[in-house]
């Protein structure tokens, strides 16, 4: 893997350093190996035994992590993740509504402005949508 300017590699070795993100968790989270991960970041390894589907697998998420982590606001999180449990999974508003016990409007005017929720109702609404979207991704069947 050939990379001119704005290698990851040194996105990545920010994560680690700034982020305090260790190589074994990148490991989990990549599925490299932490050997992989120090050997990859200290540009002693290229990526090239890997298939083309996973070496852009590791770089969005070296992107997500350090570009993503910093650029995105805490509320456009949630509202890609709003999008997302609608998108892949047909979750209603409504169903986030009832969960989060609040109206359904407030799930709208959250999308359009994240501040016309108040903080109670802005947490609520993130608890349930985190916890949504790691339940029916742990359980989620690829075919």
């Amino acid at each position: 893997m050939e990379i001119e300017s704005g290698d990851p590699r040194d996105e990545l070795k920010k994560i680690i350093e700034n982020y305090k993100l260790s190589p074994h968790s990148f490991g989990l989270i990549s599925g490299l190996d932490e050997k992989t991960v120090l050997e990859f970041v200290d540009y002693k390894t290229e990526l090239d035994d890997l298939s083309h589907e996973m070496i852009v697998h590791i770089v969005s998420i070296i992107s997500l992590l350090s570009m993503g982590m910093t650029h995105v606001t805490p509320d456009g999180r949630v509202k890609a993740i709003i999008e997302d449990l609608n998108e892949k999974f047909q979750i209603s508003k409504e169903t986030l509504a009832l969960y989060a016990k609040i109206d359904e409007k407030d799930i709208d005017d959250f999308m359009i402005d994240g501040d016309s929720l108040t903080f109670e109702k802005r947490y609520r609404l993130s608890v349930v949508v985190l916890f949504l979207f790691k339940i029916f991704s742990e359980n989620r069947k690829e075919f």
